[in-house]
């Protein structure tokens, strides 16, 4: 895939901005907005899941209505030989959302979301046994 350009032009970017405000909204209305039939709409928007530009439709839940009012940023410094053991540790916690591989401070940036910070606390302590952290915690969510 090295030196492939992918070519996306305004029209693509309008689509998929659509499509992120609302993935389940009708080809012929994203058609309307961007002055095309509601076909090459479909055609624009399988050719960008053909690219791999779109990987996949989803939804955004609100986790504090869920129970879940605690959001916490975890970076986390893992020693090389203990990488491994953490990831399978990550995969394993449903409170983890997110987990992205970092550079500069840290290893690990996770984004996590807790009923409690009793429950922070416990993952705090688990994931002690794969090395240290700074946890940041969210005081309100301003983007998604």
């Amino acid at each position: 895939m090295k030196g492939l350009i992918i070519m996306i032009d305004n029209v693509d970017l309008k689509i998929m901005a659509l499509l992120k405000e609302n993935a389940r909204m009708q080809w012929k209305d994203i058609g309307q907005e961007v002055h095309m039939t509601g076909q090459a709409v479909g055609n624009r928007i399988r050719r960008l899941e053909e690219m791999g530009v779109i990987e996949q439709y989803t939804i955004m839940t609100n986790k504090a209505k869920l129970g879940q009012p605690v959001t916490a940023f975890i970076t986390v410094f893992v020693e090389s030989p203990n990488h491994m053991a953490f990831q399978k540790f990550f995969k394993m916690e449903e409170a983890i959302s997110e987990v992205h591989r970092i550079s500069g401070d840290g290893c690990f940036l996770l984004t996590a979301h807790f009923a409690s910070n009793e429950e922070l606390d416990t993952l705090l302590v688990s994931i002690l046994e794969h090395g240290n952290y700074r946890v940041n915690l969210s005081i309100g969510k301003m983007k998604s």
